[in-house]
């Protein structure tokens, strides 16, 4: 036996029996189905909010009723799994998995020489989580912040979003979906739950984090899970969303011919209910969107701004938080303002507007305590003007833009904490 491989076979073994000797499992980059579980969802003693994230799904009454639904049942399950899941997480297809093998691979090195942990966490579902911690505590008052990272439908914590918050020297956690490379199981809502929320527990009971110092970063369809967390551990310090939609039916309905819309809308309710509104209007903390001008993957219709979903998802958290302010007139004020895709375009839809950034809505948005409780009953008395104006004054405090399109990595300054109510 070759004297290197029967050295990491001892390594193996050891750790597999003793968790003091893990680390010397980071030296060695082997199939991770055998690397022991470092950590399980059960390890922890935090407990989450208890709200449920299934899809409500509709009831058939009556055995003939379940009968005459098997066909449309099966189909259901079968465009599910053989089409709408490799659509909305091609990361899940072994063939790009390969295709991508090498750069993952350097990724994870990389990573590794920064003095990255990598760690397997088990959760409830039985899922194995792969995950990547860096701790930048020691560097700097940043490091005692812990970035939560959600990669997209195609990324991977080792070639993904984590360079965005290690370049602002904060401590970062990565993980990889479901069913990607070295996760185990499927992605799917249920899945997706299960697995952020182990890494949350982790990063708590672990690593050493308060929940009021965790920060979660999603792109894409990663929000789905950052937006759960958020839900379920409503202490969190804030949530920022790149790229980000609100549901992703009008995405799917758009993609897919006119005469499907209504099996789409089945097997979405059924399989893929990826709603990050329901989440975030049930999280009180601060939130940052980042929307790109020149988004052509979350758009209904391709590099139309007026289209793009990250509006639709501030429309209805806006909506949410402040509805004696977002009015329906506030609301047209708003699609205004986003439906041009250049800053310069921007200012001048503003000043047509007649948008006024004199008036001193810091101050009239303020709050009395450090996590206000939404909706907030501001502006019932206000004019229509000043709702419109303090509706521009909320999007320029929740949303920022990035000039690039849907895949572009997003700089780390664009990487700014949540806006946050001002205190009386």
């Amino acid at each position: 036996m070759n004297p290197d491989y029967k050295k990491f076979i001892g390594v193996l073994e050891k750790a597999k029996f003793n968790k003091n000797d893990r680390d010397s499992l980071q030296m060695y980059d082997f199939d991770f189905a055998s690397w022991p579980i470092d950590f399980s969802y059960n390890e922890s003693s935090i407990k989450p909010a208890n709200i449920s994230v299934e899809a409500e799904k509709k009831k058939e009454n009556g055995f003939l009723s379940k009968l005459l639904n098997i066909p449309m049942n099966f189909l259901e399950y079968i465009l599910a799994h053989g089409l709408a899941r490799p659509m909305g997480y091609p990361g899940s297809v072994k063939l790009l998995q390969t295709a991508m093998a090498p750069a993952i691979h350097q990724g994870r090195t990389i990573l590794i020489e920064k003095n990255g942990i990598r760690s397997k966490l088990l959760a409830k579902d039985g899922n194995e989580i792969d995950t990547m911690f860096l701790d930048k505590r020691k560097n700097n008052d940043n490091g005692n912040t812990l970035v939560i990272c959600c990669e997209g439908n195609a990324a991977f914590y080792e070639v993904g979003c984590m360079g965005t918050p290690l370049k602002g020297g904060y401590s970062v956690l990565g993980w990889n979906h479901p069913g990607f490379m070295g996760s185990s199981g499927t992605p799917s809502p249920s899945s997706e739950g299960n697995a952020i929320d182990v890494v949350v527990r982790y990063a708590v009971s672990k690593l050493g984090f308060k929940c009021e110092d965790i920060v979660l970063f999603a792109w894409s369809i990663g929000g789905y899970a950052a937006s759960y967390a958020a839900m379920v551990y409503p202490n969190i310090k804030g949530v920022i969303l790149d790229a980000t939609f609100d549901d992703i039916t009008s995405l799917a309905i758009a993609r897919m011919p006119a005469f499907a819309s209504s099996i789409v809308l089945r097997v979405i309710n059924n399989y893929m209910n990826l709603n990050n509104t329901r989440h975030l209007i049930k999280y009180s903390g601060p939130i940052r969107l980042i929307r790109r001008l020149r988004e052509e993957i979350i758009t209904t219709i391709p590099h139309d701004p007026s289209t793009n979903r990250c509006n639709f998802l501030l429309e209805k958290i806006l909506s949410f938080r402040y509805p004696n302010v977002v009015t329906k007139e506030s609301i047209e004020v708003l699609h205004s303002y986003l439906s041009v895709d250049n800053v310069a375009s921007q200012a001048a839809v503003l000043k047509s507007l007649g948008y006024d950034n004199k008036n001193d809505f810091e101050d009239r948005f303020a709050i009395k305590e450090d996590r206000p409780s939404f909706p907030l009953d501001i502006g019932r008395t206000w004019s229509q003007k000043e709702k419109s104006n303090a509706t521009i004054f909320l999007a320029m405090k929740y949303l920022d833009h990035f000039d690039a399109s849907h895949c572009v990595p997003l700089p780390s300054q664009y990487f700014l904490l949540p806006w946050q109510h001002k205190l009386i």
